[in-house]
């Protein structure tokens, strides 16, 4: 597998794979989509700023920016809350049709994943990863109340959500965050447990991550005892 980087304004990305034509298709894909979700945004600019879902009717015909409306809805957040995981996972699809046997866009700490052979996902910060087993699609997005630029309003190390696609995860990564408070461990499992058991039709699983805290719910990758290097993390 090869390893490359690719910025683009807010969209910082690593990206794997088996090849370098493979990763000027990532590339490429990552530019059509932000094109067409700015292009949606200079129409209507509320898209942007909204932190609750919107009636996207206008969105007819573009692909990337009517993922996001629904996946939006699904979760109950504003719909560039799954802008990360919406633009990873279009590049990964592109990849795929491509014939990439491994493609992986870690697109700020929200990855789609297509693989032939296992891989590692660390969640930071923390000492634990998931172990990805073959597979054609899955989807590991992290939402934070204190690391990067993503507004988040709770205050979760990271809240980790496993699922088939990427912008959905980021969606309800996004709203899990939202409602991870204080450091009671009953408390962060109760909420947790109860965000799953609403949520499990679009979601396979969730991880959070709150101090010394580690809490999970529904189906996950297995989980294994990691140390990484933090110049792997994708940074904003």
């Amino acid at each position: 597998m090869k390893k490359f980087n690719f910025s683009y304004k807010e969209t910082i990305t690593t990206i794997i794979t088996d090849n370098e034509d493979f990763y000027e298709i990532a590339v490429k894909a990552i530019l059509d989509a932000r094109s067409e979700i700015e292009e949606y945004i200079s129409l209507n600019p509320y898209f942007l700023i909204s932190y609750e879902p919107l009636n996207c009717g206008s969105c007819s015909g573009r692909e990337i920016v009517r993922k996001m409306c629904y996946s939006a809805k699904l979760a109950n957040v504003g719909p560039m809350a799954s802008v990360a995981g919406a633009i990873a996972q279009f590049a990964v699809d592109k990849m795929v049709e491509a014939g990439a046997n491994v493609a992986v866009v870690d697109n700020g700490g929200d990855i789609a994943i297509h693989t032939d052979r296992e891989i590692k996902v660390g969640i930071y910060p923390s000492k634990i990863a998931l172990l990805i087993p073959p597979t054609d699609k899955i989807a590991i997005c992290t939402s934070s109340g204190k690391i990067g630029p993503s507004v988040s309003f709770g205050w979760a190390d990271a809240a980790t959500i496993v699922a088939d696609d990427a912008c959905i995860a980021d969606a309800f990564a996004t709203a899990l965050g939202n409602i991870i408070e204080g450091s009671n461990r009953d408390e962060i499992e109760k909420r947790l447990a109860e965000f799953y058991s609403k949520n499990r039709t679009f979601i396979k699983g969730a991880v959070v991550v709150k101090d010394e805290i580690i809490a999970i719910s529904g189906k996950i990758p297995k989980l294994l005892i990691a140390d990484f290097s933090e110049d792997l993390i994708t940074k904003i």
